[in-house]
C-alpha cells in the first residue's frame, strides 16, 4: 500500500486514461437499432390426422432463407446480400417442459430505428407469406401442415443496442486502475534508483540526516526563500552536523559528494553553507570541483584565484576567500584558475596544509567536490575530511553507485559518513513530510545519531586545546598530517597554464 500511495498520481492518471479509452470505444462503435417481430408457429390441426410438432430450428433457417430474403429485399428496395447480414431469427423462449417454444422472433438491425422497424416488418411478412402459402389456392393452403400467426408486430426501437457508457465507463476505470497498479509493481521491480530515506540508509549503512524536497532556485533557496520547507530541511541538517562539528579541533571539514553527476551536490553544499552561517558561525565554502566548477555562478563571484591556486601555492587563503555579501559569516573559495595538471595538486600534504589554515579561520569548512566514482581527487578530499555527506537524488541516483561510493569512502579512513536525500517530491498538499525526528513528540533532533558518528571522527589540530564556537573546551592529540609544503610553480592569478 505504501508503494501505491507513493504513485497515487500515476494511478489516478491510469484510471482517467481507462475512462477516456471507454469513451473513445463507445464513439467508435457503429450505432445499431434492432427491431423484432414475433410469430406463433403452430401445426394446422385441420390438415393433420396425426400429432405434429413444428421443428423450430428448421423454422429459424426458413425465416432467414434466400426465398424470404428475396421477398423482403424487394419490398425494402435493397438486395438479399445486403439484407442477409442484418436479419436474424431466434426462438423466443422455452415451454414449461423444457421443449422448444413455438414463438419465433424475427430481428433486424439497422442504423436507424425506422429502417430497423421496416426491415423486421418486411421480413416477417415474407416469412408468413411463404409458410402460409399465401400465393397458393385455398385447397393447397388447407393441406399445409403449419400455420403461422403474427403475435407481435415489428417494434420501433427507442435506443441503440450494444454496451452503453453506463457499462463501459466503470469497466474502463477498473481496467485502467488495474493496468496502473501492474505498471507500478513492474517499474518498482526493475527500478534501481534510490527510492526513499530507508533505502538510502540501508545502502550507506549510515543515517540519513535530511530529506531535501524539490524547489525552485535550488542552489540558493536558503537565500531566496528562507521560510520554505526546503530551507527548513537544511536547518535540520545543520543541527545534526553542528553536533558532529563540535568534535573536531578548529573548524570541521565537511565534504559534500555524490556518486555520479546530477546528484545535486552543489545545491546541497551551497544551501548548507548558508544554513550553517545563519546563527553567526564562521563558514568557508570551497568549490573543489575543478572539472565542473559552479559555485562562482551561484554567488556571482566571477573568475578569480581560488582553490587550485591555494593548493598550488600561488595564492594565500586571505586572497582566495571572499565574503558573500548576502550572508554574513560566509566566505567563498572558488575553483580558481584550473590547469591541465589540476589533479597533481591534490596531494595529501597540500590538502592538510590548506585545511589547517582554514580550520584556524572558520568553524566549519564545506567542500563541494566532483562526483566520487568518476574523479579520483575526491578520494583525496575524503581522506582529508572529517565528515563526508553523500548526496543521493531519488530521481537519478543508482543504488549500486551510492553503495560503491560509501565503500570507497570507508576505504580512505574512519571518516563519519552521513546521507542526504535530495529531490524528494513534496506531498500533494504542499507541505513537506518531516523526518521522523521532527514529528510531533520530538522537540529536538535525534541526539544518538550524531553521538555515534562523533566517535568515529579522527582528531585534528596542531595544539592540544581549543575552545570552539559552542563554548566547549576540548583537548586533542596532535594532528596526524604532514606539515610540509609541496606547492607547484604554476601560473599567477589571471593566467592559464597550457
Amino acid at each position: 500500500m505504501r508503494l501505491l500511495r507513493k504513485h497515487i498520481l500515476w494511478l489516478i492518471a491510469a484510471t482517467m486514461a481507462g475512462i477516456v479509452g471507454a469513451v473513445l470505444i463507445h464513439i467508435s462503435l457503429p450505432v445499431h437499432y434492432v427491431s423484432a417481430a414475433e410469430v406463433d408457429v403452430e401445426p394446422n390441426t385441420a390438415a393433420l390426422t396425426i400429432a405434429y410438432a413444428p421443428n423450430m430450428v428448421t423454422e429459424q433457417q426458413v425465416a432467414t432463407s434466400g426465398v424470404v430474403l428475396a421477398d423482403a429485399a424487394s419490398a425494402l428496395g435493397t438486395t438479399s446480400a445486403a439484407l442477409e447480414k442484418d436479419l436474424s431469427a431466434s426462438v423466443s423462449g422455452t415451454d414449461a417442459t423444457g421443449g422448444t417454444a413455438n414463438v419465433l422472433s424475427i430481428n433486424c438491425a439497422m442504423s436507424t430505428a425506422i429502417s430497423a422497424q421496416r426491415c423486421a416488418a418486411a421480413a416477417t411478412s415474407a416469412y408468413m407469406a411463404f409458410r402460409n402459402d399465401a400465393n397458393q389456392s385455398k385447397s393447397i393452403r388447407a393441406h399445409d401442415p403449419i400455420s403461422v400467426t403474427l403475435v407481435t408486430p415489428a417494434t420501433l426501437p427507442t435506443k441503440p443496442t450494444g454496451v452503453g457508457l453506463r457499462i463501459l465507463l466503470p469497466i474502463g476505470a477498473v481496467l485502467g486502475l488495474l493496468l496502473g497498479i501492474a505498471t507500478v509493481f513492474v517499474r518498482d521491480h526493475f527500478d534501481r534508483r534510490v527510492r526513499d530515506r530507508a533505502d538510502l540508509e540501508r545502502l550507506l549503512g549510515a543515517p540519513v540526516l535530511a530529506s531535501i524536497p524539490l524547489g525552485w532556485h535550488s542552489d540558493d533557496v536558503f537565500i531566496r526563500r528562507p521560510l520554505s520547507a526546503t530551507a527548513e530541511s537544511y536547518r535540520f541538517l545543520r543541527e545534526h552536523l553542528n553536533s558532529l562539528a563540535r568534535v573536531a579541533e578548529g573548524g570541521a571539514v565537511l565534504l559534500v559528494a555524490g556518486a555520479k553527476t546530477d546528484d545535486g551536490c552543489t545545491s546541497v553544499a551551497a544551501n548548507l553553507a548558508v544554513a550553517l552561517a545563519e546563527p553567526g558561525a564562521r563558514v568557508l565554502l570551497v568549490d573543489a570541483d575543478l572539472w565542473h566548477p559552479s559555485l562562482s555562478a551561484v554567488f556571482d563571484a566571477g573568475r578569480r584565484p581560488g582553490w587550485s591556486d591555494l593548493l598550488a601555492g600561488r595564492a594565500s587563503l586571505d586572497e582566495v576567500a571572499i565574503p558573500v555579501p548576502q550572508v554574513p559569516g560566509l566566505r567563498l573559495v572558488t575553483a580558481g584558475y584550473t590547469t591541465v595538471k589540476a589533479a597533481d595538486i591534490f596531494r595529501d600534504t597540500s590538502l592538510v596544509q590548506a585545511f589547517r589554515a582554514m580550520r584556524a579561520q572558520a568553524d566549519v569548512i564545506v567542500v563541494d567536490s566532483a562526483q566520487l566514482l568518476d574523479v579520483s581527487h575526491t578520494i583525496a578530499l575524503a581522506r582529508a575530511s572529517d565528515i563526508v555527506a553523500l548526496v543521493a537524488d531519488v530521481r537519478r541516483t543508482n543504488q549500486e553507485d551510492i553503495a560503491e561510493a560509501a565503500q570507497q569512502i570507508r576505504a580512505t579512513g574512519q571518516q563519519a559518513i552521513v546521507g542526504v536525500l535530495n529531490g524528494v517530491p513534496s506531498p500533494v498538499n504542499g507541505r513537506q513530510a518531516r523526518p521522523a525526528h521532527a514529528r510531533e513528540g520530538a522537540l529536538t533532533p535525534v541526539a544518538e545519531v550524531p553521538a555515534i558518528l562523533a566517535g568515529s571522527v579522527p582528531p585534528r589540530g596542531p595544539n592540544g586545546k581549543h575552545r570552539n564556537q559552542f563554548g566547549a573546551a576540548h583537548v586533542y592529540p596532535r594532528d596526524r598530517g604532514d606539515t610540509g609544503t609541496d606547492a607547484d610553480d604554476g601560473p599567477g592569478p589571471g593566467e592559464v597554464q597550457e
